[in-house]
C-alpha cells in the first residue's frame, strides 16, 4: 500500500505541477503551494480509498472517489484562494487541476 501511496503522489505532483505551468502559473510561491496542497490532499484520499477497498466495505467505490476527490478540490480551492499569489481564479484551478490529473491517473493506470 506504500508502494501505491507513493507513485500515487509522484504521479500527481507531476500532472498537477506540468498542468499548473500549462495553466500560466510561474511564480514559485505558487508552485510550491501546488505541490504541498496535494501532498497534504493525495495521501488522504489515496488512504480512505484503500481502507474501504482492503476492509470489503459494502460501498460502491465510484462513490468514495467522487466523494473523496470533491474534498480535496474543496480544501485545496480553499488554500489557493487564501495563500496564493497569482492563481486568480482558485476554484477553477482546482477543480481542473484535479479533473486533468485524475483523467491522465486512469488512463496511466489502464495502460500499465
Amino acid at each position: 500500500m506504500i508502494k501505491a501511496w507513493l507513485i500515487s503522489l509522484a504521479m500527481t505532483l507531476v500532472l498537477e505541477l506540468s498542468y499548473a505551468l500549462f495553466w500560466g502559473i510561474r511564480d514559485k510561491h505558487d508552485l510550491r503551494l501546488t505541490a504541498l496542497v496535494n501532498v497534504l490532499t493525495n495521501p488522504v484520499v489515496v488512504f480512505v480509498y484503500y481502507f474501504i477497498r482492503f476492509r470489503h466495505l459494502p460501498v460502491h467505490y465510484g462513490w468514495v472517489t467522487l466523494i473523496m476527490e470533491v474534498l480535496a478540490v474543496t480544501a485545496e480551492a480553499v488554500i489557493y484562494k487564501k495563500a496564493a499569489r497569482t492563481i486568480s481564479r482558485p476554484w477553477l484551478f482546482s477543480l481542473s487541476a484535479n479533473a486533468f490529473s485524475y483523467a491522465m491517473g486512469e488512463l496511466l493506470n489502464n495502460i500499465l
